[in-house]
């Protein structure tokens, strides 16, 4: 399997990189840079690089889930089929799992849990669950959270800004002015020692997570 934990650990760095020019504009940049960096800018910078990551997260699920319909192994081992053999073609795998559908979605854990069950032996079908399957049901209400954060920077409906402060209480123990993930991101998460904003807690445990996988 290729090492798709380390593409998201490079696209994270990249955003992390990203925001820290962002934040020493702010700070330190002449007064007619720091006139241009404004609060409000600084945090869509924040979203613009979480919403980069979660897209990379969402396209590398996707390569593993398909290559593995293929035998490509893990640190854990090929994984065994639910039904049939292994594909010998990713596109051959890809238009199975399609079934003429343009796409499909991989931000919601539940969704790709669920993919997951219903291609490969798991605990629903007789066996245990494959590498993919136990990484996200490992911190599932955590991605579930991610996902809202992810989901609130490109929607604005009531429902997306609910589930996403539903989404910082649980993690930050709070909800951010006017529910922009920006604000929650540049926030430091106080429980980590040193602090960390919570961008860098976002990406670095979707990180660890894809490690599990490949």
């Amino acid at each position: 399997m290729p090492r798709y934990d380390s593409a998201l650990l490079k696209s994270a760095q990249t955003a992390v990189s990203i925001v820290s020019a962002g934040e020493l504009s702010h700070n330190m940049g002449s007064a007619a840079i720091r006139k241009e960096w404004k609060l409000a800018r600084l945090e869509a910078l924040y979203e613009l690089a979480y919403l980069r990551v979660f897209a990379a997260w969402e396209a590398y699920l996707e390569a593993i889930f398909y290559r593995s319909l293929c035998g490509f192994a893990s640190r854990s081992g090929q994984e065994k089929l639910a039904a049939g053999n292994y594909f010998r073609k990713l596109e051959d795998a890809e238009a199975a799992v399609l079934k003429g559908r343009s796409y499909l979605l991989w931000h919601n854990p539940h969704g790709v849990i669920g993919r997951c069950q219903g291609y490969f032996v798991s605990a629903t079908n007789g066996g245990g669950p494959c590498a993919q399957e136990t990484a996200i049901a490992s911190s599932l209400t955590r991605l579930e959270h991610f996902a809202a954060t992810r989901h609130r920077i490109v929607h604005d409906q009531a429902d997306a800004k609910a589930k996403f402060n539903g989404a910082t209480l649980h993690l930050a123990a709070r909800t951010y002015d006017g529910s922009r993930p920006g604000k929650f991101l540049r926030d430091f998460d106080t429980s980590k020692v040193p602090q960390q904003r919570w961008l860098e807690v976002l990406v670095t445990e979707l990180g660890s997570l894809m490690a599990q996988m490949v």
